[in-house]
This record gives structure tokens, C-alpha cells and sequence, in this order.
């Protein structure tokens, strides 16, 4: 290897040069033995043989010694220490892409010119040794010499050496197997020789050097990007390259090296190594070693090229950028140009070129190799500064309304323009201003300057003032204009006008309002139909629905997620809260009525006069509200502090943990500018928050100081990947939390940081080892086929039994792609120790023993109910039985379902309607069997379905049919078939009214059908036999062929088997039709015509004066009509009125006892009167007919005698009234025993009122002395029912 310093070179490289010159033969081969004579200046060679051997040495000798040397190899052949060079502090270190072998880049010389071994940045020479290779220099047998050559200054001057240097020498070497020997050379360099065997006095060396060595610091500059390769795994790599040196290598803290804003791949972070030349330099050759392997590639971004360069940077379809990609084998980003601007560029003066800007934040970025990246990169800008003398701007100006259909959703894409006119195009943001830009190549600027014209005056525009439709509006027209704009575009009604019109509607606005709207369109039709729509939205919103407040900016987030749901609730108010472009503007308020902001409707008409004094009045209410609101609010402030910037993370979230915590209405805002960190908000807040960020910053400062605090215990190795979590989740929790570093290695955990958050921290950590080595394990057997419902939908039943119990489930991966249910079991926990490989009828539940037995115990009361549930069976029947099984919405099967409680699952349809499906059904067993029997009493009804037809005439339909189906039911239940109505409606399906035809269509089995065609050809064979007669029977007998309820003429029907039509009551009508077989109908009419004449009936006449006592309120017609079976009528005669009891029925209108006084008093107490019967007004007499059997007859006649004569004797009646309402059961009785007992021993006639309640009298009528004996007996029975009642202990039941 050729020397890189002043000095000459060796023997070893002028051997090296010899052998490169010519083949070397036995004559030419040099003698071993001699030494070189060395120029002055030069130094010994790095290994020193010495051995006898001949003079000639045989030519394969010589080639196998020249193909041992690899002369060209920094590990063979070290620099021989070179004359002091510049300091290398200026010079940045070059990182090669690919480091080969032999520590060069691709077998090219150092990028920088310095060797591998150069002097470190601190300017002092580097020595050069054995220490710096792997293997000795030259091995030649007998002999073997390592050396090191120092500078003066990285010897210890003899006052810092405890002895001389020849006496160090001299112990070194009576303890040591190498031999040491210090050569001062005439440059003042001390040359330091081991001699011994290779590894040994290799080691001698160090280990001699490390006593007479002075102590380096030096700093090696390195890609931020490579500081965690050096750092390695848990600080592993960074303890073995201290091991392998013996230099100290110390790293910046993260955040004592913040991350440039940029985020440039080539910035840069200083790596600190200390120790004596030879391991400071092992240690820096070795970090650059590292650096090589892992910085082969580079990320960076050109910041100083204008964003308007972009598409010409690009060029047409990205081909000048594709062209270096593929060249140079990089990526490149170049990002897509933004039409819009808020910067464009300004026209230049005449004669002068225009001046772009640098893109402020969005760069071109490039990634791969580090040399293909610079070359590209200085591709790029050599063509960047090329456009700058290339491009020209014209610029014209054009209302703003247009500008929106040059580029952009209504225009055409940026790229297309660029394609079309090989120009760029700059449109300004700022709503003033109106000048378009175009950039590009001198003769092609005017192209795509007309292009841009063509563009924007592609659009008709007309023009609407909305502000002369409210000219009167208070603060101004256009002031209402500019709010009833800011409304419409908050509630989107603009984008639904240019939507249904297709227009594009743009609403420009001045300091003093709104402008006059404009309309795009290309069909003038559509902006004339949009004008009428938008004074519609314009007129029914008047000034008097809306309102404005001033409210300070700061407020504006508070009102828009506090204030207006509350506004919109109570007011109906809705609130227009500015947004950020807006910040001067007023809160709108816009009165919208009771109604939900989203079903709310826009209205389109002008409101009547009632319904704007309604507005006017929530508009007040609401509008005071807020400001009383803002009144209440604290003064806004702001408050600096200095936060040096390390700290901003963690102020950040200790700031929002704050807030949180505090809950304020109102929070304070945050910003920062460098270090200067700002609170923004109401007084007591910033002042409050402001006290908390000094005191967090004050303990942060404290905390740094003890930030070397070390505090190691053991921690179970088997729990350690629980404490470190999935990717370092926990462990990463555990830092933020505590605020402190945390290393876990090899069953001891290492915390550093201030001792209080340390030992904190501590506690935590044991705490959890404590609760892992309470941890159980359960290995439970499951067959796979329960594990989907065992995990629940979407994990549910798992995430539950964790959460609940504290513990870990796994179940066993699939090795198909798993559902989403299985995947969140799976991913339960990978944050515990290893599982091992699970069977795939294994679930593991790990976790606290008490945690992991419970859930075991419910997990497996979980498999045995899905074991006794689990029972299967299937049914297989036609596609087409699908749709009577399912019903109508699903009905029949949910009624299958709810009757067997079976879980039954029916397949979707198929193509074929012939094919067969498969019926699952899943439950107990009884359940199962149950819904599996049912099924298949369906299915085979099914199979043995058939459909046959019948011809009937409709005339017989409605017979057929019967009143409510009636008939219909009893045909079907005849034949053997079902009684549910919707099987009915199946089973016999007739013709609709309106249809044509008699055909009557029957389904069901064929034995079911068989018969009911039977029945129905029986029944129209029957009647068309039938014959009709015509009975002449009187009006007044039609009630006796009807019967209750038409109980008498059912009986004759079924009787006879004939059918009866009676004339309706009130037709005047006495004909009378009898239907049916001949025979039958002449014995209908028959019996009828005897009903009839034994139905003539018998007359009582009665006075009618006594008509209503001896009627006695209908129950004397009762008991006739029960007991004789006699009725009774009056022959059309009226009724007499009923007389009416006295107004007064208590005696001497005196008040009753109270309902709480003693229970003797009240059985005793009554209200008792008597009044004689008084003549009747009525005269005459009134006919009782009677009908019915002779013998009854004369029965009911005897009866009426026997009342009449009894009438006779009542001439008394008495109005009894007791003062509790709940005595009043006492005097009925069980099943009114006591009340007809009484009746029976006083021979009256005795009513008890049905509501009692209201005070009304217990009537009783008979003779005098049968009144009072009655009146006794009611209240002996009433005194004996409350004696009673007390006795027991229960008081009377209202």
C-alpha cells in the first residue's frame, strides 16, 4: 500500500512497486536478510524478519510469497504514522456508499484524500500499529516485530510518568511474553516495537502504549440517520466497540440533538470518544466503519428552487425526471404543482428578467445512493438555474369570478395546461387581486397567455345585487347582503342552487359587504332560473331573522362547540360563528325555529308579519343570551415564557394533560415561536397555567440534574417481554410515564433518571413482577369447531372475559387468512412471553392465578352450554318449499323458530327451482328434534301436495264461503285438513269479484283434496236439487223465528237442513223463503207454520197503574222467559211511565254518621223513610201477551194473578241509607244469599242500588209491617257483617 504522508516509501511498499514492475524471477528476488537503505526521512518497515535462507530463492518461492502479501490491504500494511498534516477539523468526513474489503470505495483511494488511519479532527497525528489491523504485518518464522509510531504529544512528558520511561520498559518486559523496545526517532516521533509472537505483541502494545499514552477527546461528525445503528440494540454494539478499543464513545441524548426542521438526511450529530491516540483512533475507524455499512443511502431536499421551475423540472409526463431516475438509480420526487398561490410572482421591470422566489414549503425530493443523489441533485440545479434564464412571466388581469374555469375542478387540470402551452400558471388566493400570471419559454408565454383568456371567458356571467332586495335593512344593505351570504354558504344552499341550475355562483364581499353575486353558466336559461331561486332564499330572510354580536375571536371555537348546540336548543336560534379567513366578522344569528339543524328546511317565501314578530322576539332572547354570555367572560390575555426547546414535548403534553384535567369552559391556547412558548386565554386560566408551565420547567431542570442517577434491581427474565410490550409498547408507556430510561437486559432492570421517578418507576415495575409471578397458566382442550362462537363477533366474548378477569386468552392461529373475530383473539395479547406452538384444538389463559381460574371456569360453562346448544340436524327439502316455509316477511319460520326455540337456518334461492337445499338446524336436542319433526311433516305434506280445479257456478260461492268462512272452515276440518287461517287461505282459493270465471282452485294432500272436491260437488249437486217456498208469516211472529241473536232460526236450519230468509226488521215484509230438498223444506215449513199458530198467544190484561210494580224493573219477564219459556209483549201498546222516588230519601234531610266512627255506632246508624204508595195516575188497563206452551202459558198467568194481588198489598215503600258504602255487601250476601233471604221472610220486594257511592237509598216495597221487618233484617245483617269483620281484624273493602 502506497504511503499517503510526505515521508518515503518503505522497504515493504518499494517491494511492492518491484513486484508490480516486472515478473519476478529466482535472480531477481532481493535477500530478505539485507535491509533496505532507507531515504531520509523514511521509516522501518512495520515487521522485521530475520532468518537464514539462500541466496537464490526458487521462482515459485517468490510467486507464493507475493501472492501471501496483500500489499494493497490497510490490515497487512498499516500507514507508517505520517508527518503532521492540516488539521482535519474543517474537513466534513465523507461516508462511502459501499465500503469493500479493503476499507477503500470502490477500490478507489479516500474520497477526502486522508487515510482510514488520518489524524482525528483535533488535528493531532494519529499513530499507526498493529492496533489498527486484525492480523500481524509480516509473519516470517523466527521473528516477529509489531511497532507503533507516536507523535511527541501523545507521550506522557516524563513529570506526568511515575518512573522513568527505560525503567517502565524495563518492567513491562520482565512481565510480559513480548518484548518492548522505545526508539526516539530523529523527528522527535517515538517509535514503539513489541517482539514476540503476532497476538501477543500486538496486545503487549496496546497495553504499553495505554501506560506512557497522553488521554485524547476527539469528535467524529456522523449522519443523525446512523445514530442508532452505532448505539445497537440496548446499547450493544456501542459496549462492544469500547471493549474491542478501550476508548470511551459517548453519544448526544436525543434531546440534546433536536431534529432540524428540515428533516434533512445530511444533517449531522458529533460523537465524542475518549481515550489515548491508539484506541481513540481504533474507535473512530471503527464508528466510520459503521457509518459506511449504514449510510449507504441518503435522503435530501432541495430548498432553494422555485416552486413555479416544478413542471418544466418535470418535464412533460415527469420524462426529464423519469431520464435521472433511471440513470442514476435514484428516486425522485417532484411535488405537483399548486395552481393557486398566496405569493405569485411580481412582473419585473422592463428590461430586466423576473425574479422567483424559492418554494417556500413543499421541495423536491430526492433518496437512494449518496454519490447517484449528488449528481442528481446537481443535475437539478444546473436546470433550474438554466429556466431562470430561460423563462419569462406575462401577466393580464380578469375578474376574479373567472378565475376558477382556467385551472382546477370547472377548468382544466394544471397538467393538461402545461401539456397544451408548455407554460405554467400562477392564480392569486387574495380575493383583491385579480392578476393572472403566465410562465414560460419566450415564444410560447403568448400561448399560453390566449389559452388562459380562452379558458376563463369560456363562461356567461350575469350579475345579481342581493342587496337591493332588503334596501332598508338596518346597518346597511349590503351588510344584510354580505350575512344572508354568509348564511347561505354555511348551510350549503349556494351549492345546492349550483348543483340544480348547474351555475357556479361566486360571491365576492368588500369592507362595507357584499358584492353583487355573479353567475356562471354556459346556458343563459340556467342562470336566469337561478336568479329566481336565489331572490326566493334572499326574501324569506328578512333583516328581522337575523341578528349579529361581536365577539372576540378567541371565543369563537367555545361558541361554535359549547354555546351553539344550546342556542339552536332553547332559541331555535342557529349560529354563523366566523371562520379563521374571517376573524373581524360578527356571530351571526339566524332564526330558524323548533327544528334539528339537520332536517331543517330552508324556506323560499316571505314570511307573514306574525311569524317575523315571533323571530324578532327568540332573536332578542338569544342575542342577549350571548352577550350576557361574553360579558361573563374574563378579560383575554397572553403571557411568554421561555421554554428552551428541549422541553417542548413534554410541556406539550403536560399543558394538555393539565387542561384536561382542569376542565375549564374556556382553554387556553398555545403557541410557540423558538423558545418563546405562549398562552393566549382568559386571565385566571393563563395566570393559572402559566404558574403550572414555570413550576413543570423548574422540575424538569431540577430532574436534569439528577439525570444521571442510576438505579438497577433484578427483574424475572421469563416476565421481561411482558414488561417490554409488543415492538416496546409498554416499556416505551412506562418511560413517558415516569420520565425515565428504562433497559431490560438479561433478568436486571436499569433505570436512569431522577431518583424519585426512579424509585417510583421501581415500585411500578416490582408491582407488576410480583403480579406476573402470581400468573397461572391453563391449557384448556376445545374442539376448533367452538372456537368461532367462543371468541364472539368481532372478539367480543374474549375482549370481555380479558377485561373482566385481568388475564390473556389464545386461541390457535388459522392458517387461513383469519376472520376479523379470530384475528382479535389472536392479537388478544402479544405482548406476554412466547407461546408456544398451539394444537389446534388448544385455548391458553395466562394470567393472575385468581384472574386465569375464573375465567377458566367461565370459559368452559361457556363450551358446555354451546356443547348442550350445538346439537345439528338438517332437513332436505325443494327450492320451492323455501317460500312457504319462510311466510310472508319471514313470519313462518319465526313462528317455527319461537315455537321449538331452535336456532334453523334456510339457504339463499338458487337458480333452479327443481334443485334441493339443505335446512340447518343447531339447539338442544329436544329442540332440535322438535323443529326436525315439523319440518318434515311440512316437507312430506309438501311432496304429497297436489292442486286440482273444480267448475262451480259463482252463484254457490258465497254458500260455499258462509258468513265470516264459516262454511269454508267446517268443509276444510271435514275433509282432515288445518284450521290456520293462513293454510286456509291456501287450501281453497275462489276467483276474485272482478275476475271472470267459476274455476275454485284447491291445494293441499291429495286425500285432503280429494275430499273437499267431494264435499263441494255434494253440496252444488244439493243445491241445485233445492226448491224454494214462500211462507206468509206475520211481523210480529218474524222475532220468534229468530230468536236471541238469531239462536231460533240457526236450530231450525241445522234442523231441517234448509236455509231461512227472514225479512229484515222494519221492510214491512211477511213473506218468509225457506230453502232446500224438497222433503226437508215441506217439514220446515211445517213445524213453522205449528210455531207460528201456537205462538198466537194469550192476553192478561193488567192495570196500568200496577204495571211497573208488578213487572218489578223486567224481572218478572225474565223469570217467565227462564222458567216458563214464555214471552211476553204489549201488543204494541206503549208503556206507562215509571213513577219516581221522592227527591229527599233520608229522613228529615238529616246528615249520617262519619265512615271513621266507633264500628257499632256505624251498623247502628241509618237514614230510614217511609212513604205511602200513592195513587197512580195512569188509567186503564195495558195487554200482556203471553206465548208459549199451553201448560206454560197458564203458569205465567197464575203468576201474574199472584204479583197482582200482591201489588195490591204493597202499598209501602221505604228508602234505606246507611252511612258506609262497604256495608252495603252485607246486605247481598254471598251470591246475593242474604238479600233473597230477606225478600223471602218479609215477603217485599227489596232493590240494593249498584253504586253505593253516591248515597242512593236500598229500596224496599211491600206492606207496612213487611217494610219494617225488612228494614230490621237488613240491619241485623249489617251489624253482624261488621262484628264480624272487626273480629278478624279486617275492615270492609270499598
Amino acid at each position: 500500500m502506497s504511503d499517503h504522508t510526505a515521508a518515503e516509501p518503505s522497504a515493504a511498499s518499494r517491494l511492492l512497486q518491484q513486484h508490480r514492475s516486472h515478473h519476478v524471477t529466482v535472480e531477481d528476488a532481493s535477500d530478505e536478510d539485507l535491509p533496505a537503505k532507507p531515504a531520509a526521512g523514511t521509516e522501518a518497515t512495520a515487521s522485521e524478519a530475520h532468518a537464514s535462507s539462500s541466496n537464490s530463492t526458487p521462482a515459485g518461492g517468490a510467486a507464493k510469497q507475493k501472492a501471501n502479501l496483500a500489499t494493497d490491504s490497510h490490515e497487512v500494511f498499516p500507514e507508517l504514522g505520517g508527518a503532521a498534516s492540516k488539521p482535519a477539523a474543517n474537513v466534513p468526513p465523507v461516508w462511502a456508499a459501499r465500503t469493500n474489503a479493503n476499507g477503500k470505495t470502490n477500490g478507489a483511494s479516500p474520497a477526502n484524500g486522508t487515510p482510514m488511519a488520518s489524524a482525528p479532527p483535533s488535528g493531532a497525528t494519529t499513530p499507526t500499529g498493529p492496533a489498527l489491523r486484525g492480523a500481524p504485518s509480516l509473519s516470517i518464522p523466527g521473528r516477529n516485530v509489531e511497532y507503533m509510531i507516536l507523535e511527541a504529544q501523545h507521550v506522557l512528558p516524563r513529570a506526568q510518568l511515575k518512573r522513568p520511561l527505560a525503567d517502565i520498559v524495563k518492567d513491562f518486559n520482565r512481565k510480559s511474553r513480548a518484548q518492548i523496545k522505545v526508539i526516539t526517532q530523529p523527528d522527535n516521533k517515538v517509535r514503539v516495537e513489541a517482539t514476540g509472537p503476532s497476538e501477543i505483541a500486538t496486545q503487549a502494545l496496546k497495553d504499553f502504549v495505554a501506560l506512557i499514552g497522553t488521554k485524547l477527546t476527539i469528535k467524529v461528525p456522523i449522519p443523525r440517520s446512523a445514530r442508532a445503528h452505532i448505539i445497537g440494540k440496548g446499547g450493544a454494539t456501542i459496549r462492544a466497540l469500547q471493549e474491542k478499543t478501550g476508548a470511551r464513545i459517548q453519544m448526544p441524548k436525543a434531546e440534546d440533538s433536536p431534529p432540524p426542521v428540515d428533516e434533512d438526511d445530511d444533517s449531522t450529530i458529533d460523537v465524542t470518544i475518549e481515550g489515548n491516540s491508539q484506541q481513540a483512533a481504533a474507535a473512530q475507524n471503527a464508528v466510520l466503519k459503521i457509518v459506511g455499512e449504514r449510510t449507504a443511502n441518503v435522503s435530501t431536499s432541495l430548498k432553494g428552487i422555485p416552486a413555479e421551475f416544478y413542471p418544466f423540472i418535470a418535464g412533460p409526463n415527469n420524462s426529464f425526471i423519469n431520464a435521472i431516475e433511471q440513470d442514476k438509480g435514484i428516486q425522485i420526487r417532484v411535488p405537483p404543482y399548486q395552481a393557486w398561490s398566496s405569493q405569485p410572482p411580481v412582473a419585473p421591470a422592463p428590461g430586466q428578467r423576473p425574479d422567483f422566489a424559492p418554494a417556500a414549503d413543499s421541495f423536491i425530493h430526492l433518496a437512494g445512493e449518496r454519490e447517484a443523489v449528488k449528481a442528481a441533485r446537481e443535475e437539478i440545479e444546473r436546470r433550474a438555474q438554466e429556466l431562470r434564464e430561460q423563462l419569462f412571466l406575462e401577466q393580464f388581469s380578469i375578474q376574479r369570478g373567472r378565475h376558477q374555469f382556467i385551472i382546477g375542478e370547472r377548468g382544466i387540470p394544471i397538467h393538461q395546461f402545461f401539456e397544451e402551452t408548455g407554460c405554467t400558471i400562477v392564480l392569486p388566493n387574495d380575493e383583491d387581486d385579480d392578476l393572472v400570471s403566465i410562465i414560460g419559454p419566450a415564444h410560447q408565454v403568448q400561448t399560453g397567455l390566449e389559452r388562459a383568456m380562452d379558458l376563463a371567458m369560456n363562461m356567461q356571467c350575469s350579475n345579481i345585487d342581493i342587496s337591493r332586495f332588503h334596501r332598508q335593512a338596518p346597518g346597511g344593505a349590503a351588510a344584510h347582503a354580505r350575512n344572508v351570504t354568509r348564511y347561505l354558504r354555511q348551510r350549503k344552499e349556494l351549492e345546492r342552487l349550483e348543483k340544480e341550475y348547474n351555475v357556479h355562483v361566486n360571491t365576492p364581499f368588500s369592507e362595507e359587504g357584499a358584492l353583487p353575486w355573479e353567475l356562471y353558466s354556459r346556458d343563459g336559461k340556467n342562470a336566469i332560473r337561478a336568479q329566481a331561486a336565489i331572490k326566493g332564499l334572499v326574501d324569506s330572510h328578512p333583516p328581522a331573522r337575523m341578528a349579529t354580536v361581536a365577539v372576540d375571536p378567541f371565543f369563537h371555537h367555545y361558541i361554535r362547540n359549547e354555546v351553539t348546540p344550546h342556542v339552536r336548543q332553547a332559541y331555535g336560534v342557529h349560529l354563523v360563528v366566523p371562520e379563521a379567513s374571517e376573524p373581524t366578522a360578527p356571530v351571526l344569528l339566524v332564526y330558524e325555529g323548533p327544528s334539528s339543524a339537520d332536517s331543517y328546511q330552508i324556506p323560499r317565501s316571505q314570511p307573514a308579519q306574525q311569524e317575523i314578530n315571533e323571530m324578532q322576539r327568540w332573536l332578542r332572547e338569544a342575542q342577549s343570551h350571548l352577550v350576557n354570555l361574553m360579558n361573563q367572560q374574563e378579560a383575554v390575555t397572553s403571557q411568554a415564557i421561555e421554554v428552551p426547546q428541549k422541553y417542548h414535548d413534554k410541556l406539550r403534553k403536560f399543558i394538555k394533560s393539565e387542561q384536561d384535567k382542569a376542565a375549564n369552559p374556556v382553554r387556553a391556547r398555545v403557541s410557540n415561536v423558538g423558545n418563546t412558548v405562549t398562552i393566549r386565554g382568559p386571565s385566571s386560566v393563563v395566570d393559572w397555567l402559566s404558574t403550572r408551565c414555570l413550576e413543570f420547567i423548574e422540575q424538569e431542570k431540577q430532574d436534569e440534574k439528577e439525570r444521571g442517577f442510576i438505579l438497577e434491581f433484578n427483574f424475572p427474565q421469563k416476565f421481561a417481554n411482558h414488561l417490554i410490550g409488543k415492538g416496546g409498547s409498554h416499556i416505551r408507556d412506562l418511560r413517558e410515564k415516569f420520565d425515565v430510561d428504562i433497559q431490560v437486559n438479561d433478568g436486571k432492570v436499569q433505570l436512569k433518571g431522577p431518583k424519585a421517578k426512579a424509585e417510583a418507576a421501581k415500585s411500578h415495575i416490582t408491582a407488576l413482577a410480583r403480579q406476573l409471578e402470581d400468573e397461572a397458566t391453563h391449557v384448556l382442550k376445545v374442539d376448533p369447531k367452538f372456537h368461532r362462537e367462543l371468541i364472539g363477533a368481532q372478539g367480543s366474548q374474549i375482549n370481555r372475559l380479558q377485561t373482566r378477569y385481568k388475564v390473556l386468552i389464545f386461541f390457535p392461529r388459522s392458517p387461513k387468512n383469519a376472520k376479523d373475530d379470530e384475528s382479535v383473539a389472536e392479537s388478544a395479547s402479544d405482548s406476554g412471553k412466547a407461546r408456544r406452538q398451539q394444537a389446534p384444538d388448544e385455548v391458553i389463559i395466562r394470567g393472575p392465578k385468581r384472574g386465569a381460574d375464573e375465567a377458566r371456569d367461565e370459559l368452559l360453562s361457556l363450551l358446555q352450554y354451546l356443547k348442550d346448544n350445538s346439537f345439528t340436524a338438517t332437513v332436505t327439502v325443494q327450492q320451492r318449499q323455501l317460500p312457504s316455509l319462510i311466510g310472508s316477511g319471514g313470519a313462518a319460520l319465526e313462528q317455527l323458530r319461537q315455537t321449538t326455540g331452535a336456532k334453523i337456518d334456510v339457504p339463499g334461492a338458487k337458480e333452479s327451482a327443481d334443485s334441493e337445499v339443505e335446512i340447518s338446524i343447531k339447539g338442544t336436542k329436544t329442540q332440535v328434534a322438535a323443529a326436525k319433526k315439523i319440518l318434515e311433516e311440512k316437507k312430506a305434506i309438501f311432496e304429497d301436495t297436489v292442486v286440482k280445479t273444480i267448475e262451480v257456478d259463482r252463484k254457490y260461492h258465497k254458500a260455499l264461503i258462509g258468513a265470516g268462512g264459516s262454511a269454508l272452515r267446517d268443509l276444510v276440518l271435514k275433509a282432515g285438513g288445518s284450521d290456520d287461517r293462513r293454510e286456509l287461505a291456501r287450501t281453497i282459493q275462489f276467483p276474485k269479484q272482478d275476475a271472470d270465471g267459476n274455476t275454485i282452485k284447491v291445494e293441499g294432500r291429495t286425500a285432503v283434496v280429494d275430499k273437499i272436491i267431494a264435499q263441494i260437488k255434494a253440496f252444488v249437486e244439493e243445491r241445485e236439487g233445492q226448491v224454494t217456498e214462500v211462507l206468509d208469516v206475520p211481523v210480529d211472529k218474524h222475532r220468534t223465528l229468530i230468536g236471541r241473536g238469531g239462536e231460533a232460526k240457526r236450530n231450525l236450519e241445522a234442523q231441517f237442513k234448509v236455509s231461512i230468509d227472514v225479512p229484515r226488521q222494519g221492510s214491512g215484509q211477511t213473506a218468509v223463503k225457506i230453502v232446500g230438498q224438497s222433503a226437508d223444506v215441506e217439514k220446515a215449513k211445517a213445524h213453522i207454520q205449528s210455531l207460528v199458530k201456537e205462538q198466537e198467544g194469550e192476553t192478561v190484561q193488567v192495570p196500568r197503574a200496577l204495571h211497573h210494580a208488578i213487572a218489578n224493573n223486567g224481572q218478572i219477564f225474565r223469570r217467565f222467559r227462564n222458567d216458563f219459556h214464555v214471552t211476553v209483549d204489549h201488543a204494541g201498546h206503549a208503556v206507562p211511565p215509571k213513577p219516581s222516588a221522592p227527591a229527599n230519601t233520608r229522613a228529615n234531610g238529616g246528615a249520617l254518621p262519619l265512615i271513621t266512627d266507633e264500628a257499632d255506632a256505624v251498623a247502628d246508624a241509618h237514614s230510614w223513610k217511609l212513604v205511602e204508595q200513592q195513587t197512580s195516575a195512569e188509567e186503564g188497563n195495558i195487554p200482556w201477551v203471553l206465548r208459549g206452551a199451553p201448560e206454560n202459558v197458564e203458569k205465567a198467568k197464575k203468576a201474574i194473578e199472584a204479583a197482582l194481588e200482591q201489588a195490591s198489598k204493597n202499598n209501602t215503600t221505604g228508602y234505606l241509607i246507611l252511612p258506609d258504602p262497604r256495608t252495603y255487601r252485607f246486605v247481598i250476601g254471598q251470591g246475593g244469599s242474604k238479600v233473597n233471604a230477606i225478600r223471602k221472610q218479609s215477603g217485599c220486594r227489596i232493590n240494593v242500588p249498584r253504586d253505593q257511592s253516591q248515597g242512593e237509598a236500598i229500596e224496599i216495597v211491600g206492606s207496612r209491617d213487611g217494610v219494617e221487618k225488612a228494614k230490621e233484617l237488613i240491619l241485623a245483617a249489617v251489624k253482624e257483617g261488621v262484628s264480624a269483620s272487626g273480629a278478624s281484624g279486617r275492615q270492609p273493602r270499598e
